[in-house]
């Protein structure tokens, strides 16, 4: 990663341009839970106790939702500079409290694995009510 200089302060910077590519392995975990969930989703559309799933889906969405936010505090450590932190803290503190904040987002990565294949079910079932008709309708009509 490139580093420059401030020209006020005389601090290294990090340079914002380099973004870290995604991994293959998180990339392949996150379309294998999202075909395992959402077929799962759609597959019990057919059957009788269809709630069931549907307030289950919800529940495991919502738990992980807030344990990703509580894990990372919030979110009220990003964006954090050592120049923001108070004179009260040392040099190391000051260090630590930033190392901190990058480690518990690298940390909890795996669960947007999880997060987002719920996000994009719930999306895609939302867009069946509302669109379904729309849909079908102008398909019966190409034919």
């Amino acid at each position: 990663m490139k580093k420059r200089k401030n020209k006020k302060t005389g601090t290294a910077l990090t340079s914002v341009s380099q973004k870290k590519k995604p991994s293959i392995g998180m990339i392949l975990l996150l379309v294998l839970n999202t075909a395992v969930i959402f077929g799962f989703y759609r597959y019990m559309l057919n059957f009788r106790y269809f709630e069931i799933v549907l307030i289950s889906y919800m529940v495991i969405l919502a738990v992980l939702v807030l344990s990703y936010v509580i894990y990372n505090r919030g979110f009220s450590r990003s964006g954090i500079t050592i120049e923001m932190l108070p004179d009260s803290m040392t040099q190391e503190e000051k260090t630590a409290f930033i190392e901190d904040a990058e480690k518990r987002k690298k940390k909890s990565k795996w669960m947007l694995a999880f997060i987002f294949p719920f996000v994009f079910t719930f999306a895609i079932d939302a867009f069946s009510w509302f669109f379904e008709d729309n849909i079908i309708s102008v398909i019966k009509g190409l034919k």
